[in-house]
């Protein structure tokens, strides 16, 4: 009896076997890389990977920096709601955005024109005695664009200004001639 349980086993071990041989399971990307010719297969490799990928950001990176990328500065101006001199809300309101818009200005002509700043440190007897600090801004801005005016919390406005570099080249050329 153990034979015969035995034997039958086997041979289902054996005919299971046979079975599994004669069946073929189509996989079509086994069957397409399989039938791909050598010189794909030599492109299949981790360093032609990493080959294609930085082809690919190289070419991307030119199409961004290419010339019709115009590059901006850009500048924030804050103003408070509250600290506006007049007795109607909507008319500090109204004066906030002015004043935000002026910071803004400002932020915009530090970055295009510089800013001078003086100092002054007085020192007596190994003792810092004084120490006095100015700034003072001069500059023309043209060609700003707003980009948003929104208020942040209740009682402030922001507003976002940006110039394009063409703005920028032809401020330069002005200066440079004598005309700003």
């Amino acid at each position: 009896m153990f034979l015969i349980h035995k034997l039958r086993s086997c041979t289902m071990i054996l005919v299971g076997t046979a079975l599994l041989t004669a069946c073929t399971i189509t996989n079509p990307l086994t069957e397409q890389a399989l039938s791909l010719n050598p010189e794909r297969i030599n492109q299949i490799t981790p360093d032609a990977g990493i080959t294609s990928s930085a082809s690919l950001l190289d070419e991307r990176r030119e199409a961004e920096t290419s010339k019709y990328y115009v590059p901006t500065i850009s500048a924030v101006g804050f103003s408070s709601i509250a600290i506006q001199p007049s007795k109607s809300l909507n008319q500090r309101r109204l004066m906030a955005m002015r004043a935000a818009k002026l910071d803004a200005y400002r932020s915009l002509t530090e970055q295009i024109n510089g800013i001078y700043i003086k100092g002054e440190t007085t020192v007596g007897e190994a003792v810092l005695t004084s120490d006095k600090l100015g700034a003072a801004l001069r500059g023309t801005v043209m060609g700003a664009r707003t980009v948003k005016i929104e208020p942040t919390g209740s009682d402030t406005y922001q507003v976002e200004l940006s110039v394009s570099q063409t703005h920028i080249d032809r401020l330069l050329k002005s200066y440079r001639r004598g005309l700003l």
